[in-house]
């Protein structure tokens, strides 16, 4: 279990001290990214393949942060409306401003020098552009790898633009029904999208409204903690422990990933999965003294958590094969570079406005 120092340095400090386990679940979803771009630069033998095939990739791990970041972003917008009877959403905004802008506003500059220099290659402005307009989920979909896996921090930033002002005017009931819609509509929103001719092969992978399930499972869930029909539901499926169905579902949704891809992910994957990570929070939230609940409140795991933004953002530089140098690739080499890069990004940028953003909150409140 981390310690009380260990869970205030969280990611969230306003939820770390109710909510366990977020940073570790984080953990396991960078890991993920890692491994799914980094398994892509090994020698394809056949244990790569087989692990390739039956280990989540990045596709699960992107997955994982859409259903936090729906879970979390509804649970500080309710608490504040519980608290205050209002939600700021200057306040809204310029807590997520501190929070991905610096970090990333870094990234793109180091990528611009780069290119600049000639590290490396491909760059052209609109690879930059649309990164710090939060467009990259839209265009270019053709963009350059570098910057490319910044769509699902579009998409994540599209969502913080339009759920608070959806919070706001819409009650609880009518929040709850139109999410439930939105997620039984989903999958037909992204087969009828795949066949529309003008839409590039691939691109329902990248598009918010093609996405936007997963982070609306994650505030389905935060509508429903607290309240009595959500604790009788959880109560009866965790009696029966039903959720240990997560634990088969998840092997099989990845190897039919890997097998059917789109046809897969389209219909059934994307929501299955989400669903599923929306179950693994609850329960570990429930059980964070469980052997995998102390797993995630490892301090080692906890920090991993703690700097998987940027572990996010870079791991693009380091886990490909465009990048040739020593350091490139799933590597010892390789990780160790990403590792101080991610750590070096979270102790000069990210810890820095994140401690500013607290300082003025409080000078407001004291002021």
């Amino acid at each position: 279990m981390a310690s009380t120092s260990t869970v205030q340095r969280t990611s969230d400090p306003v939820l770390a001290r109710t909510i366990p386990s977020l940073d570790g679940i984080r953990a396991l979803a960078v890991l993920c990214v890692i491994w799914g771009h980094g398994a892509a630069t090994l020698p394809q033998t056949e244990l790569v393949s087989f692990l390739r095939t039956y280990l989540p990739g990045g596709y699960f791990g992107v997955q994982a942060f859409f259903v936090l970041s729906g879970f979390l972003i509804t649970t500080l917008l309710l608490r504040e409306l519980g608290k205050t009877g209002r939600i700021s959403l200057a306040g809204f905004y310029r807590r997520r401003a501190y929070r991905i802008l610096p970090a990333l506003f870094v990234f793109l500059t180091v990528v611009t020098v780069l290119a600049a220099t000639g590290a490396i290659s491909g760059v052209g402005p609109r690879d930059i552009i649309s990164p710090a307009l939060f467009l990259r989920d839209y265009w270019p979909l053709d963009g350059s790898w570098w910057t490319g896996h910044t769509w699902s921090l579009s998409v994540e930033e599209q969502f913080y633009v339009l759920w608070p002002l959806a919070v706001i005017l819409m009650p609880r009931t009518v929040a709850v029904k139109v999410l439930v819609i939105g997620v039984l509509l989903s999958p037909f929103i992204r087969v009828g999208t795949s066949l529309l001719p003008f839409v590039p092969e691939g691109a329902v992978t990248y598009m918010f409204y093609t996405r936007a399930d997963a982070l609306m499972i994650g505030c389905l869930l935060a509508y429903g903690a607290g309240q009595n029909w959500f604790q009788r539901v959880t109560e009866w499926v965790f009696a029966r422990r039903l959720q240990w169905a997560v634990v088969i579902w998840l092997p099989v949704s990845w190897a039919m990933t890997s097998r059917f891809e789109g046809l897969w992910m389209y219909t059934v994957g994307y929501v299955g999965d989400a669903l599923a990570v929306a179950i693994l929070i609850v329960w570990m939230i429930r059980a964070p003294t469980s052997p995998f609940g102390r797993f995630l409140n490892w301090r080692p795991v906890v920090h991993v958590g703690l700097i998987s933004y940027s572990l996010y953002l870079y791991q693009q530089l380091f886990l490909t094969h465009h990048n040739d140098t020593w350091f490139g690739g799933l590597t010892v080499i390789g990780l160790l570079a990403l590792l101080l890069t991610a750590e070096a990004s979270y102790l000069l940028v990210e810890r820095p406005f994140l401690r500013l953003r607290i300082r003025r909150e409080h000078a407001k409140t004291t002021g």
